[in-house]
């Protein structure tokens, strides 16, 4: 029914009921067989990669760590995607064979096959023999979340001498994370073992009910305000009633530390002479008027769109005061970070602050982009030819990269976009009236396409492949710079 491009051009209005039932049976069926088609490939990609590229030691690569890269790059995804999408291939090929086969005939979508693998990941496998037949069977005519009750009651029948087994393997899947929303917001949520999250959840509601009757925060918007007083130091939820000393529960909270969050934002815009967005390191773009009001108690660095940092330190003064050399490294450090904004590999977002700066000489702001640790890792290893990429400068505002097929992609500087908006010429024309804007869902839905929210790994090699879970390969160096 839906062969080549067809599909966009079936006359829906003359269907009847039953037609219009089996042509969404239809349909999603081939979007089934699509997805695995997606897996498949990205796992064999990856089983290439891990024969090829392993070289043991430091310096060396790691096997297969740079396939997720590859994909994420080709199917415009992050490559934490990529990873889960090799995390499930791996699993259908190494105990779930009936699965696989039902996946590729499209006879159940990926979200069906995330919750058997889940459900089986710590299962005994003398016991998968019966269980998986009745997953299968069961996910054909029911929905992800009915299926994951029953696959929890067969488990626990079928093997209930592993309840300690799971819960001990489920525990190394903890993890905090956060997800941008619209309008300047995000999601903060995390995996804990049981007992930890209760002792949170415990903790935010004891600080949230030691405000006063007058505070005007709803029991939700008052727990996120703690969470936020645990992190900042203060330790306490400070009323919202508006009377001050006067509040009957206006005890002295302790000084909150300063957050360690980076905002970019032109100086007019902080000054109000406009409106330009600021660029939150992390997030992107929040309204100046939020900017402004964080920034009644921040530290200020000066960012020129013209500096000294865009000419080589003389080597003659650097023999005479080692002072000026030092002088001029914090200040190229302090102001690449801010051009940059973030890691300049296509489509990361891991903050200039917690990555690292990749330096030629002579070292002026055109010759220096930030990279985060696993970036910066492949870029290394493809300048020493131990990798089939390519990257270098196009000119002083992009970074060019070529991908082992032969896919180029092109980064600028996202944090100069902001600080200086009049250079950025991807800008749309403003006009004197804005669009009203939508309120956003409290909650961002899962990726139809790639349904990988929540995903945890199966396969533990594959836990450094998200940029944000890289851990240097030299732990001693302190990765999050505070002085930017």
């Amino acid at each position: 029914m839906f062969e080549g491009s067809g599909s966009s051009v079936l006359d829906f209005q003359a269907m009847s009921d039953e037609g219009l039932i089996e042509a969404l049976r239809t349909a999603h069926g081939a979007s089934a067989a699509a997805q695995a088609a997606e897996v498949f490939a990205v796992r064999e990609l990856y089983r290439r990669h891990r024969a090829a590229s392993a070289e043991p030691g430091p310096g060396g690569v790691r096997a297969g760590e740079f396939a997720a890269t590859e994909a994420a790059l080709a199917l415009q995804v992050d490559e934490g995607s990529a990873a889960a999408m090799i995390d499930v291939g791996l699993a259908l090929e190494d105990w779930l064979p009936r699965t696989r086969a039902e996946f590729a005939a499209g006879r159940i979508d990926l979200a069906k096959v995330r919750v058997i693998i889940d459900s089986t990941r710590a299962v005994a496998r003398d016991v998968l023999g019966e269980l998986e037949p009745r997953l299968l069977e069961t996910a054909g005519r029911t929905t992800p979340v009915r299926l994951r009750q029953a696959a929890r009651r067969w488990a626990a029948r079928l093997d209930p001498g592993g309840a300690q087994r799971r819960r001990e393997r489920r525990q190394d899947d903890r993890d905090v994370r956060i997800r941008t929303l619209q309008d300047s917001m995000a999601v903060f949520d995390g995996v804990l073992p049981a007992p930890g999250a209760q002792t949170v959840a415990m903790r935010l509601r004891e600080m949230s009910v030691q405000v006063c009757a007058a505070d005007p925060r709803t029991m939700p918007q008052r727990r996120a305000d703690a969470l936020v007083a645990l992190a900042d130091g203060s330790g306490r939820l400070r009323c919202g009633c508006g009377r001050g000393a006067r509040c009957p529960k206006a005890e002295a909270a302790g000084d909150a530390r300063r957050p360690l969050i980076q905002i970019g934002i032109p100086a007019d815009s902080l000054l109000g002479m406009q409106d330009a967005p600021a660029f939150l390191a992390g997030y992107g773009p929040i309204d100046a008027g939020l900017a402004r009001m964080l920034a009644e108690n921040a530290r200020f660095q000066v960012i020129p769109e013209q500096s000294d940092a865009d000419e080589p330190v003389d080597q003659d003064q650097v023999a005479r005061a080692q002072a000026a050399r030092l002088e001029h490294a914090a200040r190229l450090d302090r102001e690449v970070r801010a051009l940059d904004g973030m890691c300049r590999f296509p489509g990361c977002t891991m903050p200039a602050a917690e990555s690292e700066l990749d330096q030629r000489e002579p070292g002026t702001r055109a010759d220096v982009t930030v990279l985060c640790p696993r970036h910066h890792r492949l870029k290394a290893l493809a300048d020493n030819r131990k990798v089939p990429w390519e990257a270098w400068l196009a000119d002083p505002d992009r970074l060019q990269w070529t991908t082992p097929t032969g896919d180029m992609h092109t980064t600028s500087r996202e944090g100069a976009r902001y600080l200086f908006p009049h250079k950025d010429i991807d800008a749309p024309t403003s006009r004197g009236d804005s669009p009203p804007q939508t309120e956003p869902a409290r909650d961002a839905p899962d990726d139809l396409a790639y349904p990988f929210r929540g995903h945890t790994l199966v396969h533990r090699h594959l836990c450094r492949i998200a940029p944000e879970d890289e851990i240097p390969d030299d732990t001693t160096a302190p990765v999050v710079n505070t002085a930017y």
